[in-house]
């Protein structure tokens, strides 16, 4: 099923199909994190701001959470096999883009 438009999508590096979707923001969005605004501020733009920051800080913790507890399912040897594929690709396409010896 494809995401929201506007949804941030975190795929695993690993690929093993698993994703974070990090919606949109919104004023729902705001208020399902528990965004507030900074009680030493008195300036509304301000406070408008802080709300912003705090939501934004939400959302990162979460996604940061959500990746570490899936990253934490895989195997050390998951890891070094995509670190081989990656750098066995890298080497091939380094050689093709090498000019011919001729």
């Amino acid at each position: 099923m494809s995401p929201v438009a506007g949804t941030t999508r975190y795929l695993c590096p690993l690929e093993c199909g698993w994703h974070h979707d990090v919606p949109p923001p919104s004023i729902d969005r705001i208020t399902e994190l528990g965004a507030v605004a900074d009680p030493y501020v008195l300036d509304p733009y301000e406070a408008v701001n802080s709300i912003a920051r705090d939501a934004y800080s939400r959302e990162a913790e979460q996604t940061e959470t959500a990746l570490r507890n899936h990253l934490a399912t895989h195997t050390t040897e998951q890891f070094a096999r995509v670190i081989h594929d990656l750098r066995a690709e890298v080497a091939r396409l380094k050689r093709a883009a090498e000019p011919a010896p001729w």
